[in-house]
């Protein structure tokens, strides 16, 4: 092999613009009742095109992204419905993420498409994006406010009716090797509205390729699971008056989360 040729390779297997795009994740969501199945449900999306413009190095070898894409699955049957979309973020934006969430947010049965945003300047945020079934395009429907530094972060760990009320909310952890804060937001409109914050939650390590959570949805309603703080703690949370209440469930040992999560 010709040394020129060797060291680019080495070059593109060190950096991110080496790094392949990940599988699609395949949306799990039935459609609304009431609809016919058709080919565009359900929806399958992916990041792509990693990029070296911000460095954080926050999930160990997972590069952030300049692209997310979505597509229909099994959509070859598609007139004029939605066969899939990609956005491109600009210059000043990344997403900085494991991968793209297909949770449905509006409560319509259908998935939107969460993700964290990063600015190189101001840090994360947490956007829901939505697909039209009319056409090939993809919107931003709301976003909350970027944390306001750069290299901080914030984990998505569960979306679900954690106060029983008959609405979803989105749960994050901010910054959960720093502030530790555990936040609830819920979609109104074109505004995800913060419903309370909590610190002494976790979710994710420094370096982690995966984020360690998880949402147990029984009769009684949803709970979120997720480790405390110092990881010593696995918790179970609920929204109760508007407030963030969590029932310690046992030592954060590495099955404790796979235990906890069966009703």
């Amino acid at each position: 092999m010709h040394p020129g040729l060797a060291l680019l390779l080495a070059l593109m297997m060190a950096s991110p613009l080496g790094a392949q795009a990940p599988e699609f994740v395949q949306a799990e969501v039935a459609a609304p009742k009431g609809r016919d199945r058709d080919p565009a449900w359900p929806i399958a999306a992916r990041l792509s095109g990693p990029t070296d413009r911000y460095v954080h190095g926050i999930m160990g070898n997972i590069p952030p992204w300049t692209m997310l894409e979505v597509r229909a699955v099994a959509c070859g049957a598609c007139r004029h419905g939605f066969e899939g979309a990609t956005v491109v973020l600009p210059a000043t934006l990344v997403f900085e993420d494991i991968a793209p969430r297909l949770w449905d947010v509006t409560g319509d049965g259908r998935p939107e498409i969460v993700v964290v945003e990063t600015d190189v300047d101001r840090g994360a945020r947490l956007a829901v994006w939505s697909y039209s079934d009319r056409g090939a395009d993809l919107t931003r429907l709301a976003a909350t406010p970027f944390i306001g530094r750069p290299q901080r972060w914030l984990a998505p760990v569960g979306v679900g009716d954690f106060d029983g009320d008959g609405r979803v909310e989105i749960a994050y952890v901010d910054r959960p090797h720093l502030a530790r804060e555990l936040v609830l937001v819920r979609l109104e409109g074109d505004r995800l509205v913060e419903l309370a914050r909590s610190p002494g939650f976790s979710g994710h390590r420094m370096g982690d390729t995966t984020i360690t959570a998880a949402v147990r949805t029984c009769p009684e309603g949803a709970v979120l699971l997720l480790p405390d703080g110092d990881w010593q703690r696995l918790l179970a949370v609920r929204l109760v008056g508007g407030a963030l209440v969590a029932a310690d469930q046992g030592a954060m040992t590495g099955r404790a989360l796979a235990r906890a999560k069966p009703c």
